[in-house]
């Protein structure tokens, strides 16, 4: 359930994704002062831009919000009604973040489940620091530095993951090098590989057999007319 403080927000403070960036920002409680004309006005660019959004978008950041990030609901519902830019580009991050974490969980099911607790870790406390923005109380402080714990174990997660899938590819290209090297190593001491052994591979593909050097000097006129 949304926080009835929200209810106070001239605007949303923040809707932020995978990179922590603030989406919206608060406003002057006056901006609330609004005449029925502009509201009408508002109203209809809303549903014009509406319009224009990509219909699959919206589908893949409703279905992210709903599915990982149900505190945000409510204010992208409020986006949508008051603030047509502004949840456009909720919109286009929010499905951004989706198709990343879908393509993430197609490939590696642990860096899945890692970068959306980052996700989820990042919008609480985004979400808390908004409302601090509005009414500064304890229980809220408490709150944010619960928040801030949550998010630095996530980022930690992260990367001692990354670390570990270095690790795991330095000890894979290790292999591989030592492998390079012991080809290297067989090949330079294999005498079928010399310069003089692939010279005559190659005559013989070619369908010429090596001259022989003793018979060469034998008859050397012979040898000049070939």
């Amino acid at each position: 359930m949304a926080d009835p403080h929200w209810k106070r927000l001239p605007a949303i403070a923040c809707l932020c994704l995978a990179c922590c960036t603030p989406l919206l920002h608060a406003e002057d409680s006056q901006s609330n002062q609004l005449g029925d004309v502009k509201a009408k006005t508002q109203n209809s660019l809303v549903q014009t831009k509406n319009r224009e959004l990509n219909t699959e978008n919206e589908k893949l950041a409703q279905n992210l919000v709903e599915e990982h990030l149900p505190d945000l609901m409510p204010l992208l519902k409020q986006l949508k009604s008051d603030k047509s830019k502004q949840y456009e580009k909720a919109i286009w991050d929010l499905s951004r973040s989706a198709r990343k974490l879908n393509l993430t969980r197609k490939r590696d099911a642990r860096l899945f489940n890692i970068e959306l607790e980052l996700l989820k870790a990042e919008t609480n406390a985004n979400l808390i620091a908004a409302r601090l923005k509005v009414r500064d109380k304890p229980e809220d402080r408490d709150n944010l530095r619960e928040a801030v714990t949550r998010l630095r174990s996530a980022q930690e997660s992260k990367f001692r993951y990354e670390i570990k899938v270095y690790e795991q590819r330095l000890a894979r290209d290790r292999a591989l090098l030592e492998t390079a090297e012991k080809r290297l190593s067989e090949f330079m001491e294999n005498p079928d590989h010399s310069v003089s052994a692939s010279y005559v591979a190659m005559l013989r593909k070619a369908g010429r057999k090596p001259i022989d050097n003793k018979k060469k000097q034998k008859n050397p006129a012979k040898s000049a007319s070939e």
